[in-house]
């Protein structure tokens, strides 16, 4: 009886394993999906949370200056209140002037549409029917529809925007006392302090990085457009910067609409320079040069940078697609960086250092070892 019961042991082992493992993946699909319900309140607690990590540093520079704790405070709530506010305004102001600028071109889209249904019929021999099936999707009423669509998305911001400004004046007080709590717990979770100390700064870090070259590129579109002409030159910029904090898919995002007018204002001409200059310039700041740093300073690989934006945007909306880097950051944070058993993850997701030097250090071997050989030769 007992020789049986003890021959089974082995063999629940495993389905215990698999058990656990089933009973994670269930939690965490759960976790998931009540993170997408309430995606309306996560998206403005993890932006508040952001944007206060990235001016504490401000405040305590004016701490260390002499000034006033309660001051420095309201200081630094003010500036981060008058950034938020710019940005609504601008948002507000480019809805306005695009429902205004569209309805302008009507007899363009028209000419436009005819242009197409003559290509399409006449060069590539397709029918009638399915000629206007396309010719109905290039409709102005589509884009009029988005257009006013998004103007009453910056109107619906009221009620969100109190809840954030809100959000950002208790977390900037609250932030006084973090540093006194992470060095309390630094002695039974040393591990979780310095994984939310990494996190702080790489955020921080992706998101200086990003408003700099989100910044560069907005202004070299602006003089681009005011240059060809382009109605909009404003909103197209202030999309583009937008756009900038959304890796790889922001800057397909942010060249669908200007293209569009381009061809509508100024004919194949403008719209020939505007992609021209969109695919050089921006393609290698935004596609290029900025992922390769951003990939860089947070030790995200690029791979993986790219799925956290379809992950994010899919769970949390637009919002999660601005904070996809963020939002990773601090998921490797609590899941890998803070359980030094899962420390074998951090290659994996781009924390890449030994992997260079061990890689560098082969190279040099294999270099030497060719030199080696071919000396004899040479002799």
């Amino acid at each position: 009886m007992s020789s049986s019961h003890e021959s089974s042991l082995p063999e629940t082992v495993p389905q215990s394993s698999g058990g656990k493992v089933l009973i994670s993946l269930a939690a965490a699909v759960i976790v998931l999906f009540g993170l997408s319900r309430i995606s309306s309140i996560v998206g403005p607690v993890f932006l508040a949370l952001v944007l206060t990590i990235c001016v504490y540093p401000l405040k305590q520079r004016l701490i260390h200056r002499g000034i006033p704790v309660a001051l420095a405070t309201v200081s630094t709530i003010l500036a981060v209140y008058a950034i938020l506010a710019a940005l609504v305004a601008s948002l507000w102001v480019s809805a306005v002037q695009l429902t205004r600028l569209l309805p302008q071109y009507t007899s363009q889209i028209t000419e436009l549409g005819n242009d197409l249904r003559h290509f399409l019929h006449d060069t590539l021999g397709i029918g009638d029917e399915q000629v206007q099936t396309i010719i109905n999707s290039v409709d102005l009423r589509v884009l009029l529809d988005a257009a006013y669509s998004l103007l009453g998305s910056v109107m619906n911001i009221g009620s969100g925007a109190v809840f954030l400004l809100l959000l950002l004046l208790f977390m900037s007080v609250d932030a006084n006392y973090y540093p006194t709590i992470l060095s309390s717990v630094q002695e039974k979770k040393a591990s979780m302090v310095t994984a939310l100390a990494t996190f702080a700064k790489l955020s921080r870090s992706f998101m200086v990085m990003t408003t700099i070259f989100g910044a560069i590129v907005a202004a070299l579109n602006l003089a681009l457009l005011l240059i060809l002409g382009v109605p909009g030159a404003g909103l197209w910029a202030l999309l583009s910067f937008v756009c900038g904090f959304i890796p790889f898919i922001g800057f397909w995002i942010s060249l669908v609409p200007v293209a569009i007018m381009a061809l509508l204002s100024g004919g194949l001409p403008t719209l020939i320079g505007v992609l021209a200059f969109y695919g050089i310039i921006n393609s290698l700041i935004q596609s290029v040069i900025q992922p390769k740093f951003v990939a860089g300073s947070v030790n995200l690989n690029m791979t993986l940078t790219f799925l956290s934006v379809i992950f994010w945007s899919a769970l949390l909306g637009p919002l999660g697609a601005l904070m996809a880097v963020p939002l990773s950051l601090f998921a490797r944070a609590i899941l890998v960086d803070s359980h030094p058993q899962a420390a074998w993850l951090r290659p994996f997701l781009g924390d890449i250092g030994e992997a260079k030097a061990l890689l560098a250090s082969r190279r040099a071997s294999d270099k030497a070892a060719k030199s080696v050989k071919a000396e004899p030769a040479g002799k």
